[in-house]
């Protein structure tokens, strides 16, 4: 591996024109939703041939998928990540290094996070959307949480982002 990287899944719901934050029910929604996607990637995420290694060392990618969502105003998202990391040699030298994104299945060519980000987009984000849609149209009288700004509060991180 020459260079090692994160995978970032992001699912957005473009709600620009939705002047408020999401209410806690929306917001429930885009809970559950994530919540189904990382259980449907536990799913997809099983299967493999671990010739000569140990039972210990396995698991860690599948085990590494995590979630959270961006409500608060613009482009509502799910962003789904795993940063599972290489484990030490046997002399406990090295490791830490991201991989998930170079996982394949046996035989395979295309990395394993981009056929499971296909899965999602197919089977996952169309209801997603049909209940965010659906619960906006509830509660669309209902004003939503104030906003908070911040001042002067600035934060810096470099990733890795696929896009869908």
């Amino acid at each position: 591996m020459a260079d090692s990287i994160d995978v970032e899944i992001t699912m957005g719901f473009d709600a620009r024109d939705l002047d408020r934050q999401l209410t806690a029910t929306e917001s429930e929604v885009m809970q559950d939703h994530r919540n189904k996607m990382l259980e449907g990637l536990d799913l997809m995420w099983r299967g493999w041939q671990y010739k000569g290694i140990p039972p210990d060392r396995r698991g860690r990618s599948r085990r590494a998928w995590k979630g959270y969502e961006q409500t608060t105003e613009g482009i509502r998202e799910i962003i789904i990540e795993n940063n599972a990391r290489t484990y030490p040699n046997r002399d406990g030298t090295g490791g830490g290094k991201p991989y998930a994104g170079y996982i394949t299945r046996s035989g395979g060519s295309v990395p394993e996070w981009k056929n499971a980000r296909q899965k999602l987009l197919l089977s996952f984000v169309p209801a997603l959307i049909e209940d965010l849609e659906s619960e906006i149209a509830r509660n669309i009288n209902t004003p939503g949480p104030a906003k908070q700004v911040r001042k002067n509060k600035t934060s810096t991180k470099t990733t890795f982002k696929f896009e869908v």
